[in-house]
């Protein structure tokens, strides 16, 4: 009887102990934010860069043609007319899906002279369970329009589609949830927040002429990246493809099925954003990582991150939730979102 109370007492102490464990961590990851603090600001271009305009031909002297008698001019060919020359980081790429300054808003989109975005919504079969799947795919003429907000409250939590409103935003992705961690480079719109970096944690850049890289946990050289101007760098990850190609071995712990949220690129001024359904049973059972990243390599992508997943990941168009987040989703200190220049 003695023994039986023992087991019970201790058997008890260490649940209580576990419990305690697991809101230390809940707390310090989804719960108490860190203080903001400035380290350094990179200035954001206000214009969208130009495609250079050939040179002109050097002057030449013509020679005498047949039929002209020495000394006469031959009639002048007149000059062609030059071509007006793009600016944007996509030039005249995809002129098509850009307008001449009306804005079209509709069930599948948005359009504009320097914003396209498409979305749709996706179904798949991953390992005979049901996936569901939505992507924006993104074009913009003008980096500007590629913005990240920070939810400004005193908890610096809030819903993706509260901050996607308060800052116009067309289309909206639930971020990396960089406040709530202790390490990890934190770019925001030029802005750099925290410069420690993680150890275990690869990391996502995008800059200000419009590509984006990312790096393996422990090759991530700070000043290079300043050196090229940082827009917006995001530390949670994995890195998604090795030189385009997808992968099978990841920087992360959470590799088996979950709800997820990534970034796409394709190149300067082409990105998406892709927000995977999960944990919840004959609708959309999540991804596992190798499958997120074979996911961007069919999408196209040349370069993918993936960004905070499970409840967090979600996605907002026109001012409402788009994906269906497990849960009903929870709130996000950050997200990344499309907006005009």
């Amino acid at each position: 009887m003695r023994n039986a109370v023992k087991i019970i007492i201790t058997v008890f102490i260490d649940l209580v102990v576990f419990a305690a464990l697991l809101l230390s961590i809940a707390w310090f990851h989804h719960a108490r934010p860190q203080e903001l603090t400035v380290q350094r600001v990179f200035e954001i271009p206000t214009t969208a860069p130009s495609i250079p305009t050939p040179t002109a031909a050097p002057n030449t002297t013509v020679p005498p043609q047949p039929g002209t008698t020495p000394g006469e001019l031959p009639e002048e060919t007149p000059a062609p007319t030059p071509t007006p020359r793009p600016t944007g980081l996509l030039g005249y790429k995809y002129a098509e899906k850009f307008t001449d300054g009306e804005v079209i808003w509709d069930e599948n989109g948005y359009r504009s002279a320097d914003v396209c975005i498409e979305v749709s919504e996706h179904e798949m079969t991953v390992h005979r369970y049901p996936v569901h799947y939505f992507v924006a795919d993104i074009y913009i003429q003008n980096i500007a329009s590629f913005r990240c907000a920070i939810a400004e409250n005193e908890s610096n939590k809030e819903t993706v589609v509260k901050m996607a409103n308060d800052n116009n935003a067309i289309v909206a992705l639930s971020g990396d949830y960089f406040l709530h961690h202790g390490s990890g480079l934190a770019i925001r719109n030029g802005v750099v927040y925290r410069e420690k970096l993680h150890k275990d944690q690869d990391v996502c850049v995008l800059y200000m002429d419009g590509t984006m890289e990312t790096y393996y946990k422990g090759q991530v050289d700070l000043n290079y990246i300043y050196s090229k101007a940082p827009l917006h760098a995001w530390s949670f990850g994995p890195k998604l493809l090795d030189n385009g190609q997808p992968k099978t071995e990841f920087n992360t712990s959470v590799e088996t099925w979950n709800p997820r949220a990534a970034i796409g690129y394709y190149e300067p001024g082409h990105y998406c954003f892709v927000v995977v359904d999960g944990r919840q049973e004959g609708y959309s059972y999540g991804l596992l990582m190798q499958d997120l990243s074979k996911l961007m390599y069919d999408l196209g992508c040349t370069e993918a991150y993936n960004l905070d997943g499970g409840m967090t990941a979600m996605m907002a168009f026109r001012g409402e939730l788009f994906s269906r987040p497990c849960g009903g989703g929870r709130k996000n200190c950050d997200i990344l979102y499309i907006g005009e220049p």
